[in-house]
């Protein structure tokens, strides 16, 4: 009778290695992605809708004076279609800033809004644009604009840094060690360790 060759004693380990990178690169994909959404990252896209959205007349601007001393909370009353509409735009200080306010510095939270403007510069706005599907929609910065996108739009897409991450960790797991930005970095690591190894001797 002809014996079956077993597997080898190392294949269930190298299966749940692989198992490992796949299910640590699929969270960090997911993870990446959800943090950036609830962080409002996936504003981008109105940067470029809003290029688009029709302008109205600003009828009023009031300012909240008991919101908080690092927070600008503004209501703008407008009119669309003979309707009007009040809606509260909020931003924060941003201290590293040069045009900041003077004070302690603070840690401004990466999905808030910066705020790209003076006080004064919001109350004397005369017009802005509004989502034409949904007029309690605006935009005070309305198209693509550098300065939007580095300041408000870049902190709130960080976290998907843990997304390129988990793509790498998911490929090592599909592709194996070979794969190229994993091997780079893993040539990188042993290189680093093995010249600890040789400074101890």
């Amino acid at each position: 009778m002809e014996e079956v060759p077993s597997e080898p004693a190392s294949l269930p380990y190298a299966y749940e290695k692989k198992m490992m990178f796949i299910l640590i690169g699929a969270t960090g994909i997911v993870l990446g992605i959800f943090l950036s959404a609830i962080w409002g990252g996936f504003g981008v896209v109105d940067e470029f809708r809003s290029k688009d959205w029709p302008e109205t007349e600003v009828l009023s601007v009031e300012q909240d004076r008991d919101a908080d001393e690092w927070s600008y909370v503004f209501f703008f009353n407008y009119e669309v279609d003979g309707e009007q509409y009040n809606t509260t735009f909020e931003c924060h200080i941003n201290p590293n800033d040069p045009g900041a306010a003077t004070g302690d510095e603070i840690d401004v939270q990466p999905w808030h809004t910066a705020c790209l403007l003076g006080t004064q510069e919001y109350l004397d706005m005369e017009s802005i644009v509004y989502n034409p599907d949904d007029p309690t929609e605006v935009d005070v910065y309305p198209g693509f604009t550098w300065n939007a996108m580095l300041k408000i739009y870049g902190p709130k897409l960080g976290p998907l840094g843990l997304t390129i991450v988990g793509y790498i960790f998911l490929m090592r797991g599909l592709k194996g060690p070979t794969y190229g930005p994993w091997a780079k970095v893993s040539k990188g690591f042993t290189s680093a360790i093995e010249g600890m190894k040789e400074d101890k001797k």
